[in-house]
């Protein structure tokens, strides 16, 4: 089994990764690809320079602009659930998402998770959004870099956290104002799907619910801003460089 990554982006994050077994398969000799080709080359990863059947011979592959990235299963690895709390610092931040089903929409997510240094995002093994091309376009390469952990029960995870010395966070439009809301400790921010929101177990879970406070007439903001805007409160409280 082997996943391949097309977009330009998330090939150079990977890149920056690299694991037993990659392989970068390119087909056109621009600027920006022989880079590429260099950089994979720095890393000891083969290169191989595809025919004109390129990229038709991966599956899926019809929108490569001239690179795909063969990533053996395996090949990239991300820590258990208890890995990563044993490892946390006191302002560990992590993001559970229940039942997000569109790759764009976690895509974005692993994007802003990145940026705000989240520690992982946890999603359920069924009824979720998984790794795909999709995600690694979207996400502009921070799939390379957020551990993403398929997890069997959102609220038995949820309840380990508790375990753990984690706050429970959910996001939801009858919470209280996030402003309002001592977010200075570790904490788990969950989110719910596009749709129904948080399911009612893990509703029930969560030590509070918050919100964003909104104007305009739309009703709502698309999770993965809010995933951002609330990542972007947490990181303050907790002092994160160049926010407070």
């Amino acid at each position: 089994m082997y996943r391949y990554v097309i977009s330009l982006h998330a090939i150079e994050s990977y890149l920056d990764r690299p694991g037993p077994g990659m392989v970068l398969y390119l087909n056109r000799k621009t600027p920006r690809l022989k880079a590429l080709e260099a950089k994979a080359r720095k890393q000891g990863i083969p290169v191989q320079w595809a025919g004109e059947n390129f990229p038709f011979r991966f599956p899926g592959m019809e929108q490569s602009k001239g690179a795909v990235l063969e990533i053996p299963a395996g090949g990239v690895t991300h820590p258990t659930l208890e890995e990563l709390v044993d490892r946390a610092r006191e302002k560990s931040c992590l993001v559970v998402l229940d039942g997000i089903t569109d790759v764009q929409n976690l895509g974005a997510i692993l994007r802003s998770a990145d940026l705000f240094a989240v520690d992982g995002v946890l999603i359920p093994r069924r009824r979720s959004a998984h790794e795909s091309t999709a995600v690694d376009r979207t996400s502009s390469g921070a799939s390379a870099f957020v551990p993403l952990l398929e997890v069997p029960n959102i609220v038995r995870a949820l309840s380990y956290l508790k375990e753990a010395g984690y706050w429970i966070y959910g996001a939801d439009m009858q919470g209280t104002p996030v402003m309002e809301v001592d977010l200075n400790r570790k904490t788990a921010l969950v989110m719910g799907s596009e749709d129904r929101g948080l399911g009612k177990l893990v509703r029930e879970t969560c030590d509070s619910l918050v919100k964003i406070p909104m104007g305009g007439h739309v009703g709502s903001f698309n999770v993965s801003v809010a995933t951002g805007i609330l990542l972007y409160e947490i990181r303050r409280q907790q002092g994160f460089p160049g926010l407070i």
